[in-house]
């Protein structure tokens, strides 16, 4: 069985982006865990908007690539 990391820079299915977005989501809870104060929830905000950014970047460029890969079969 093959299994690789997540992609940042080309990501290529779900998989990816789930993974990603998730490990935002983990590392975001831990720091807020340990340091709770304005500046930390405006940096944490800061963070979450640019990995959700980051997915709907990554969503689009798979369905691109699956788009071009399915006139390509035609």
């Amino acid at each position: 069985m093959d299994v690789r990391l997540p992609s940042v820079r080309h990501p290529h299915s779900f998989y990816d982006v789930f993974g990603i977005v998730a490990a935002g989501v983990v590392i975001m809870a831990l720091i807020l865990t340990i340091w709770y104060g304005t500046i930390i929830r405006i940096e944490m905000t800061v963070f979450i908007v640019i990995i959700f950014l980051w997915a709907g970047w990554a969503i689009e460029r798979i369905l691109a690539e699956s788009e071009e890969q399915s006139k390509r079969r035609r």
